[in-house]
């Protein structure tokens, strides 16, 4: 802000002589001419002190920029994890901020300081500006990045579910009507034959006569019985399973009886 010698005396409430030795003594040089009177800025020293606080340059809130910042090696990996979205000017305001208090609020606070000083305020509008714009951006960016997400999971249900239409054409799952035939097929086996085998057998080795093949008798009763059921689970088994994509049933589940 350039002011005459007479615009300074009456800031400054004193007479113009004072004003001019004040000038002279610390040899300060005019800043520019106001009509056949050089005036002087007053916002520079030692003029800015000697007229008051007031006409000091209000000391900026902003950080001090870098002058380089070294790249960091990007993870593509982590960057499609993270999907952070650029806000470089909100970023450099991020710690200096109140709480609560957004970046491009900052931006206008520091404009309209130095509007009142009388210097330029465009830049530091524009930059507000453009501070506002990023907060309305980031709306429209993180929804676009959920709507890629979800097209991302709607292919993946897709493929999988491709997966499972191809493993049933080539019959590798059964239907549930038909795995619960087989198990309860194959469990009424153990309650009709093997679980009741004490009962049948009880009388006929109770009537057995001692003898050196007693023992012998016995063991070929009770296998007799327990290699039947195998072989009817074995084929219940081959029935159901084995005919399946022409697989077959394991030959250790067929014991011969001895």
């Amino acid at each position: 802000m350039n002011k005459t010698q007479a615009e300074i005396s009456r800031l400054k409430n004193c007479s113009r002589q004072a004003v001019k030795d004040f000038i002279s003594r610390n040899d300060i040089q005019p800043a520019g001419q106001k009509g056949k009177y050089p005036t002087y800025d007053c916002t520079a020293e030692p003029l800015a002190s000697y007229l008051g606080a007031k006409f000091k340059p209000a000391a900026s809130t902003f950080p001090d920029v870098p002058k380089s910042s070294a790249k960091t090696a990007s993870n593509p990996k982590n960057d499609a994890a993270i999907r952070r979205v650029s806000k470089p000017l909100n970023n450099l305001v991020a710690g200096i901020t109140k709480p609560g208090q957004k970046p491009a609020e900052l931006f206008f606070a520091e404009a309209l300081k130095i509007a009142k000083t009388n210097q330029d305020a465009g830049l530091y509008f524009k930059l507000g500006q453009i501070a506002a714009k990023e907060e309305a951006d980031e709306a429209v960016q993180l929804q676009a990045i959920k709507t890629e997400q979800a097209k991302e999971q709607i292919a993946q249900e897709k493929a999988e579910r491709l997966r499972l239409e191809n493993e049933i054409r080539r019959g590798d799952y059964m239907a549930k009507t038909i795995v619960k035939l087989i198990f309860g097929k194959y469990f009424s086996i153990d309650s009709s034959v093997i679980n009741p085998l004490g009962l049948k057998l009880s009388d006929v080795i109770d009537a057995l006569p001692p003898s050196p093949t007693r023992r012998a008798k016995i063991q070929k009763l009770l296998d007799d019985e327990i290699f039947a059921a195998q072989e009817n689970k074995s084929k219940l088994m081959e029935k159901y399973i084995g005919s399946l994509g022409n697989v077959t049933v394991d030959n250790a589940v067929k014991r011969k009886k001895p």
